[in-house]
């Protein structure tokens, strides 16, 4: 359980870095863009698109709160530390944390690819 604490502690500060990267690649990926901009990506495809490059900056800005409010401090705040309670709050909350960074990465992918080859990719 010791070195579970010392992963998710470190976690934190990695997911971090990534998250503040794609709010950077976004500030980039802002000027190239095309007007209309995929907004929710399914398993397969975009399933929604929509106006505003501005949107690109949501899904970064969301995962940085994410990760603050998964932050090992806040978690101990609310639970006592070294519980199962506080193992399992921390465990769902690293795997949260590995969806919404595989979500991202998929995102920022297909908003390169538009980027670089266009929209006819997507169909």
């Amino acid at each position: 359980m010791l070195k579970f604490n010392k992963v998710y502690e470190c976690s934190f500060y990695y997911f971090l870095i990534i998250y503040v990267l794609e709010l950077f690649l976004a500030c980039i990926l802002y000027f190239y863009l095309p007007s209309i901009v995929p907004l929710h990506i399914g398993l397969s495809s975009v399933d929604y698109w929509g106006r505003g490059k501005y949107l690109v900056f949501i899904l970064p800005l969301l995962l940085i709160c994410v990760s603050y409010v998964s932050k090992s401090s806040y978690v101990e705040r609310k639970y006592l530390p070294g519980t199962r309670t506080t193992f399992l709050v921390k465990l769902f909350l690293l795997m949260l944390q590995v969806l919404c960074l595989f979500g991202s990465i998929n995102y920022f992918y297909i908003l390169i690819m538009l980027v670089f080859k266009g929209s006819s990719f997507l169909h």
